[in-house]
Parts: structure tokens; sequence; C-alpha cells
């Protein structure tokens, strides 16, 4: 797993992350601050990325859950069940005979 970086917001140089002064520009921190979602925090909350949002922790590509079907990147099943691809279907369908019928 790759650790966590952390940057200083005035000057935008890379500084450890239980560091409580810029070593560069000088300036205090006070909380960290997540680049993606905007939450503010302790600078321990972040150790394995944003508590909010999980920016900054590698994603997982592909694993298994408990019975063996493959997952994709976004941790589901990618796999939908036949009715919804039946049900999105007909619904399209009626979906264009209406365009069809006000067209007219």
């Amino acid at each position: 797993m790759k650790a966590t970086k952390y940057f200083c917001e005035h000057c935008g140089r890379e500084v450890n992350g239980r560091a409580r002064i810029c070593p560069f520009c000088g300036r205090f921190f006070s909380s960290v601050k997540c680049p993606r979602c905007g939450y503010s925090g302790e600078s321990t909350e972040f150790l394995e990325g944003c508590p909010a949002c999980g920016y900054g922790v590698p994603k997982k590509t592909v694993s298994d859950d408990a019975i063996g079907r493959p997952r994709g990147p976004s941790g589901l099943n990618e796999k939908l069940p036949t009715w919804v691809y039946l049900i999105a279907l007909a619904a399209l369908l009626v979906a264009l005979a209406l365009l069809f019928v006000f067209i007219k």
C-alpha cells in the first residue's frame, strides 16, 4: 500500500504527515484538508486516506466476494440480473412508441 502524501496548502511542497509547521514556509497546520472533497480534520484521521471520500486510498481492481464471483473496480458485481435488462428494454420501447405517436 502506498503511503498517504501530505502537502502544504500555502507553498505546495510535500511535508511530513505529522508536521505541525511547514519546514519550508513556516506556516502552522491546524488541520489537514482533502483536495478532492474538502473534508478537514486531524492528520491522524488521514493516515489511510480521506475518511470522508477515500481519496489517497489505493483502489482494488479485482477481488472475489464470499462465493467467488469476480468484482470490478467499483467493488460491485458487474453483471445485472436479466430482469433489469428486460425492464430497461421495455421502457425504451414504450418511450419510442410514445415518441412516434406524438410526432405524427
